[in-house]
């Protein structure tokens, strides 16, 4: 019997991302995904047996895509200052615009879920290192100053990261006014092309020798 088209495939790899992006993992259903790609249930099981399978196989490549503009963003650029902050404008635009994505996995991951804490050990690291060789070139250049690198991690996730977490999960949570903000100047803030710029720029000032 011939293989069905593999366009179902990324019919039902698009319609769960879709899924999970709005609603998180626990959306991440047979019927939920199947309806939304307007496939036939049984082709679900046909092409990936079953959800632990899917789910792996949705995750994955979803980070090979984003790993692969990661590093087109940081092209050669050999200056560890400058590649930096390629690496921390990409990432923090990137997790801004799949921030349904990243609560979901904070949820996940908080939940103790095996499968999401799998597939954070085998991914996430994977452009962390190159962050963390960026850091580590900057002070061997004494261009930054020699902060202990798992701080200065810390510090890049409030920088990039948890501000869009956080938002979502105001937005997801009926928030109208955030700490006493509107919710469309609270957003900008936040998440604004420019506050992301000034957020970085803060960071790497702060990490400068000198500073």
């Amino acid at each position: 019997m011939p293989r069905p088209s593999r366009a179902l495939d990324q019919r039902l790899l698009t319609a769960a991302r879709q899924l999970v992006e709005a609603k998180g993992f626990s959306a991440l259903t047979v019927r939920a995904v199947s309806a939304r790609a307007r496939v036939n249930p049984g082709m679900f099981h046909y092409h990936f047996k079953n959800r632990r399978v899917f789910k792996q196989r949705m995750f994955a490549l979803f980070y090979e895509d984003f790993f692969r503009d990661f590093l087109g963003a940081l092209g050669d650029e050999r200056d560890p200052v400058l590649r930096l902050r390629r690496a921390l404008t990409f990432l923090g635009t990137f997790i801004r615009d799949h921030r349904g994505l990243g609560l979901a996995l904070v949820q996940d991951a908080l939940a103790g879920d095996a499968d999401t804490l799998a597939l954070i050990r085998t991914h996430f690291l994977r452009h962390g290192r190159l962050i963390l060789e960026a850091l580590a070139e900057g002070q061997a250049a004494g261009r930054l100053r020699p902060t202990p690198l798992p701080n200065v991690i810390v510090s890049v996730l409030g920088t990039v990261g948890l501000p869009f977490i956080l938002l979502e999960a105001l937005r997801r949570a009926g928030t109208r006014e955030p700490f006493g903000f509107s919710w469309n100047v609270f957003e900008e803030a936040v998440a604004g092309d420019a506050a992301l710029a000034e957020r970085i720029q803060l960071l790497i000032r702060g990490l400068s020798r000198g500073a």
